[in-house]
């Protein structure tokens, strides 16, 4: 087997509060004991190795749930057991998500001294009005006070905002913008608000008790801003909703998009991963205290692991490519199916033919979904 680079996420499941919007594997929980939770995910990396020896470790990101919570022992000793394992060189990533009313100089100069370089902060907003909206459990001063510590012991560092969100316009949104750009962030992630099943927002739009949501048009309007504004501020849109300055992409997330290899670790986690040259998918069970039970069991039911056929991940690796705006290689299609769809695609200006490629225009970038629906139809 080659040594070829591998990506390794860790999810840590657990959160103070459970925001309305979110519909990631996180559950509530005030207290946990970590020195006992720590075992199962070092017996987990520990499983990994017996199946994936010989590769690189290109980046480790601590997500969650509410990563910053972990006590720093916890965060080293994960990051101790990779080394030990695999080898962690000088140019690996390690990313670890935070929300600000959990950052503190203490802990954050703990978790760069335990091995962290990068961070990537939920302030979601920076409006109090809207963060209540949101359901956050911190303010706006909050953030800017947590933004100062991170600044004094990473130099790179992310920052996440959701945009579209009830009673913002479009004109709110830009000042908005404008004032976290003059923040000198050196990576934006900016998602539109989107209403996901299994979530208290999705119960309540159901009910048309969610008020205020913006029209298709403002947000599509909102998008334009975002990238215009980042664009004109020395950001590289190199993602649908991810901005960086020069030298600041994530590489952690680039593996995704580019269709990498990555390991899930963790109540909850996916992974994709080659073994003896076939791709497999692969699943942690998601309930928590089920997860630890059959993860430090002799026995051991997780992960599930299952090879992914031709068809799902040419679809997988379409539309992964299709958020970083890709070149698709015409070749790849039926000839005979893929001809009037381009031919439609042009005619929309969504995306036009260079050469043997497939270009996204700039009108496809917020119509990706449709897009994609029409190209995997023509596998």
């Amino acid at each position: 087997m080659s040594r070829s680079s591998i990506a390794i996420y860790i999810h840590w499941p657990f959160c103070k509060i459970k925001c309305p919007y979110c519909d990631f594997n996180s559950y509530r929980r005030v207290a946990v004991n970590q020195s006992y939770w720590v075992k199962a995910y070092l017996k987990a990396l520990e499983f990994w190795f017996s199946k994936l020896k010989k590769r690189k470790i290109s980046s480790i990101f601590f997500g969650g749930g509410t990563p910053s919570l972990l006590n720093t022992d916890f965060v080293e000793l994960v990051l101790e057991k990779i080394d030990e394992l695999w080898g962690i060189n000088s140019n690996c990533e390690i990313t670890i998500e935070a929300n600000p009313n959990s950052i503190s100089n203490d802990k954050f100069k703990g978790l760069k001294l335990a091995g962290i370089n990068r961070v990537s902060v939920g302030v979601q907003a920076l409006i109090d009005k809207d963060l209540v909206h949101l359901g956050r459990d911190h303010d706006k001063n909050q953030a800017i006070e947590a933004l100062n510590i991170v600044n004094k012991w990473f130099r790179n560092y992310n920052l996440d905002f959701i945009y579209g969100r009830q009673y913002q316009s479009i004109n709110e949104w830009s000042n908005e913008l404008s004032h976290i750009i003059s923040l000198e962030v050196p990576h934006l992630s900016l998602y539109q608000l989107t209403i996901e099943e299994n979530t208290s927002f999705y119960k309540l739009f159901k009910k048309n008790l969610l008020e205020g949501m913006p029209s298709d048009k403002i947000v599509s309007e909102m998008f334009d801003v975002t990238k215009k504004l980042c664009e004109d501020n020395g950001y590289r849109q190199y993602e649908i909703s991810n901005f960086s300055r020069k030298g600041f992409k994530c590489k952690h997330n680039l593996s995704y998009w580019k269709y990498n290899d990555y390991i899930g670790i963790g109540p909850g986690a996916h992974g994709r991963v080659n073994i003896s040259g076939k791709k497999y998918a692969t699943e942690e069970e998601r309930n928590p205290d089920i997860w630890f039970k059959e993860t430090v069991s002799s026995n051991s039911s997780t992960p599930k692991i299952s090879p992914i056929d031709t068809k799902v991940m040419f679809e997988e690796k379409l539309i992964m490519n299709l958020r970083i705006s890709k070149n698709i290689p015409i070749s790849i299609f039926d000839f005979e199916k893929i001809r009037p769809v381009v031919a439609d695609l042009e005619e929309n200006k969504l995306m036009k033919l260079k050469g043997n490629e497939i270009v996204m225009r700039k009108r496809g970038t917020k119509m990706l979904d449709y897009i994609a629906r029409s190209l995997i139809d023509c596998y």
